[in-house]
């Protein structure tokens, strides 16, 4: 069963289109005012490595997916005709780190790098959010049975029952 979910197209545009063009922008004009010889040279440098950091996660890396397709044997993260594709066999990691009370997760897959292995989902932006970020968790789950998350869900799970008979 294949299960797509998409990002909000309004918010995609000014989250991450519109952040990454900024970002070109203020990047050119950083350069040439580094050419220049800015008495602020040294900030102007930090300045451009933000912005080259922020075009390379939103365009090329995309850490932040505009679709999401989750099937009994594939993961895929796509944004700007690029997708990274993971077979379930092939996962040999898959952590999510949980901001729970801003529905946000960030999800590293198998050894992460700059350019692939990273996302950033926003539950609310996607169509279906409840869903996804469970879809997302039972995939953790399966690649890591005994993590202590898996062990702590387990442990509630069974608390859970447990008060449930003695009332």
């Amino acid at each position: 069963m294949s299960k797509e979910y998409l990002f909000n197209k309004k918010i995609f545009l000014i989250r991450v289109l519109y952040a990454g063009v900024l970002a070109a922008i203020v990047f050119v004009f950083g350069i040439y005012n580094i050419s220049r010889g800015s008495s602020m040279k040294y900030l102007w440098m930090l300045i451009c490595f933000l912005c080259a950091y922020t075009i390379i996660t939103n365009f090329m890396a995309v850490s932040y997916p505009e679709k999401i397709v989750i099937d009994n044997n594939i993961i895929s993260f796509s944004a700007f005709h690029k997708s990274h594709v993971y077979y379930r066999k092939d996962l040999k990691g898959f952590k999510i780190k949980e901001q729970q009370l801003a529905a946000k997760m960030y999800i590293r897959v198998n050894k992460a790098s700059l350019f692939k292995g990273r996302y950033w989902i926003d539950l609310k932006a996607y169509n279906d959010y409840k869903n996804l970020g469970k879809s997302l968790l039972e995939v953790e789950e399966i690649v890591h049975p005994n993590s202590l998350k898996a062990n702590i869900k387990k442990n509630n799970a069974m608390h859970e029952e447990r008060r449930k008979k003695d009332v």
